[in-house]
């Protein structure tokens, strides 16, 4: 929950926010852009069909295959492509990918989903992972951005899915996977300082790399942060202005046929002294070995979060969750056919107490179980036909089972062009607040609620005519069901309760493209159309307004990203993004260029100077409400290696 402070002072926005946000549940109660070791756009430019063709994905398929073949809508977000865009958190980042809708709620919150439900309420259908751990909370089924800081400079690349993952991935993989992959400690030797600072934020961050005997390097880093306030529509302050400061370390170890991985992180993060507080932590291990017919792999992590706001009085509002989850994953190549197969099991313990108002969960603490086993195999029907089908089921002790199949067929039409279809099916599970939140009068626990679902129909076509120009375009037909409702009760009035009485369809288009003109330019579009069309069961009653289930939801984006080398020694990159309006809550349209010039000042040190909405002082992504200003941001950084 978001935070609040001293009466009249830049606290009060948060404590709206804070009610806005349990108010919102109760009533409504609720380029494919190629990866490779080449790191210059003159190189790039210089790879081969084939060289490009070698390029590989993780998240697909849950093992190393050709992107320019995987049958899926996913784009590659590459280290280079942050450190040149200059992007400085994860979600600005993410906004390198066409197919995300990424919006900035305020300085410390943001809404991230893919093809429609963006929302602080909505986007709860978008797995995330970082290094293989899942980092939605149960108590929305959604993701704490401010929670997820990453030594960006540390980032190999984040793989974007579009369209459904559940039968890899499970719980919440309904409208996307976004997979974020560290490089590995190998990658990272020796030292980095990394410092800036603009009108809007500061940034510092220091990691240092070392051996660990004949086979095993580690890596271990250290970063501060702080983000200034947004607007108010009159142009006062929010008092959103907060602060954080994070430690962790990644060792890879072992020979490369037994490859053994631990990291972990802690985190605190400020709103003010007063307001609220973040803190956690996580402890990943994983253990991968090749076997004579494939490889196995066995995962286990630790998270924990606390999440604590106050208001004037000294109210308090706490949620704290702890997760474990393992598993155990198994991949074979018997003839034809490449198998994966894997179960594994996650427990969430959390409490939630809240004394800022009525609205508190009944249980006050609560375990969830998640357990699933899947198998996907994917057949050479012929040397450029493939067949994938597969299925995974899954057990949460609030929905009981769930079963999501998928089936796709990918066909290499010519060396140049690649096709692809699938029909999959996903399910987002209930949260915590859907089944156990209630308030005297004006909400009661919803035991009845299930489940929300999707069945998709995806088409796609990838295409590379010269080394110098790809694309891919994806069409998708969405069709959902049983989704959140906010009820009255049977007698037609409070206490109301969530139901599942939402249907309808989404369908749209998602393109991108990559296209190199001459060595040192690199131009990257990319556009999505989406039209949503939903509507009550029979029957059924929403007091919440659709939208509060649906979230909010440009008809379409554009994007064009420019990276130039201009001299051996200086980068320019220009982005602009064009964002339909969101009428529905009266967000006008938007138009936002951003633009980063560096120079390498030696080979060890690099100066930069970038600047976000260049040609406004401020602008509107969303609401919340109240819809607050995000500013013009103009950032210098100095990078220094050794």
């Amino acid at each position: 929950m978001q935070s609040s402070a001293q009466p009249g002072g830049s606290g009060e926005p948060r404590l709206r926010d804070a009610r806005a946000r349990i108010g919102a549940l109760a009533l409504c109660a609720l380029s494919l852009t190629p990866h490779a070791a080449a790191q210059t756009l003159r190189e790039l430019g210089t790879l081969s069909l084939d060289q490009l063709a070698q390029i590989q994905v993780t998240s697909v398929s849950k093992r190393p295959e050709s992107l320019a073949a995987s049958p899926a809508a996913v784009y590659v977000i590459t280290g280079d492509d942050i450190r040149r865009s200059g992007a400085t958190t994860l979600p600005e980042a993410l906004r390198l990918a066409p197919n995300l809708e990424v919006a900035r709620v305020s300085s410390q919150a943001y809404t991230i989903s893919a093809r429609g439900f963006n929302s602080v309420n909505a986007s709860n259908k978008v797995l995330v992972l970082i290094d293989g751990r899942s980092v939605f909370t149960p108590f929305f089924n959604s993701v704490f951005w401010d929670q997820q800081q990453v030594m960006l400079s540390d980032v190999d690349r984040i793989e974007v899915i579009s369209g459904p993952g559940g039968t890899l991935w499970g719980a919440n993989a309904v409208n996307g996977v976004i997979n974020i992959i560290t490089r590995r400690s190998a990658d990272t030797q020796g030292g980095l300082v990394d410092v800036g600072g603009g009108n809007f934020e500061w940034r510092g961050a220091a990691r240092w790399g070392g051996t660990l005997g004949a086979s095993g390097n580690y890596r271990v880093y250290a970063l501060g942060f702080g983000e200034a306030h947004t607007f108010l529509p009159g142009g006062a302050s929010a008092g959103d202005d907060w602060h954080g400061k994070q430690a962790g370390f990644r060792a890879d170890f072992g020979p490369s046929d037994a490859l053994s991985t631990v990291q972990g992180d802690v985190y605190d993060n400020r709103v003010d002294p007063f307001s609220g507080r973040r803190r956690g932590g996580n402890l990943l291990g994983r253990w991968t070995t090749r076997l004579a017919d494939g490889s196995l792999r066995v995962q286990a992590y630790y998270d924990k979060q606390d999440r604590s706001d106050f208001d004037a009085a000294g109210h308090a509002s706490v949620e704290a969750v702890s997760t474990l989850d393992v598993e155990i994953e198994r991949d074979l190549a018997l003839g034809a056919h490449d198998i994966v197969w894997g179960l594994g099991h996650r427990a969430w313990r959390d409490r939630f107490t809240n004394s800022v108002n009525p609205f508190v969960l009944d249980p006050v603490r609560q375990t969830v179980q998640l357990s699933n086993i899947f198998a996907q195999d994917t057949y050479a029907v012929t040397s450029e036909v493939k067949l994938i089908y597969g299925a995974k089921f899954e057990y949460s002790s609030f929905s009981q089972w769930a079963v999501m199949p998928d089936v796709r067929l990918g066909w290499q039409a010519t060396p140049g062009n690649y096709l692809w279809t699938a029909v999959s099916r996903a399910v987002r599970p209930p949260s915590r607040l859907e089944r156990d939140l209630t308030a005297p009068g004006i909400v009661e626990t919803s035991p009845q609620f299930r489940s929300e679902k999707l069945t998709a129909y995806e088409v796609g076509w990838r295409t590379q005519p010269t080394p110098a120009f790809n694309a891919s375009v994806s069409v998708f037909y969405n069709d959902y069901t049983d989704l959140r409702t906010t009820s009255l009760g049977d007698n037609g009035a409070f206490p109301v309760h969530f139901g599942n009485g939402l249907e309808g369809h989404s369908q749209g288009i998602e393109a991108w493209a990559s296209y190199t003109p001459v060595s040192w330019w690199r131009l990257k579009p990319g556009m999505t159309l989406l039209h949503e069309d939903f509507h009550l069961k029979p029957g059924a009653t929403d007091i919440a307004g659709v939208q509060t289930a649906l979230g909010h939801d440009p008809s379409h984006q554009f994007f064009l990203h420019s990276y130039m080398d201009l001299s051996h020694d200086v980068e320019l990159y220009a982005g602009v993004r064009q964002v339909a309006a969101l009428s529905d809550i009266g967000v006008p349209s938007y138009c936002q260029a951003d633009v980063r010039v560096s120079w390498r000042a030696t080979r060890n040190l690099e100066l930069s100077v970038a600047g976000t909405d260049v040609l406004r002082m401020r602008h509107v992504e969303t609401s919340q409400p109240p819809p607050l200003q995000i500013p013009r941001n103009v950032y210098a950084e100095l990078r220094w290696t050794f």
